[in-house]
């Protein structure tokens, strides 16, 4: 079974956003990535990049900024992902 740790995606997301007034230890599982700048492109490329670090592939009807705004949803994206 595959694990997702937060602070994997929390990385990833830190590094999507490119955002230096993210502070990592205040990222919390139900916190709004959208209060940090994250944006319908940017959530694009941060699928693309959980896509590449967990070796899954997201389908289209996914692909929404509704589905990756938290932590807790990006883990369940992810898991959901790699069960297929």
């Amino acid at each position: 079974m595959v694990t997702v740790e937060n602070h994997e995606l929390v990385e990833i997301v830190s590094t999507v956003l490119k955002n230096a007034e993210l502070e990592l230890d205040h990222i919390e599982e139900h916190t709004d990535l959208r209060n940090f700048n994250l944006s319908s492109i940017t959530a694009i490329e941060l699928i693309v990049a959980v896509e590449e670090r967990f070796g899954i592939i997201i389908p289209e009807d996914d692909l929404s900024i509704e589905n990756v705004n938290t932590i807790n949803k990006l883990r369940h994206l992810v898991l959901k992902n790699t069960t297929n």
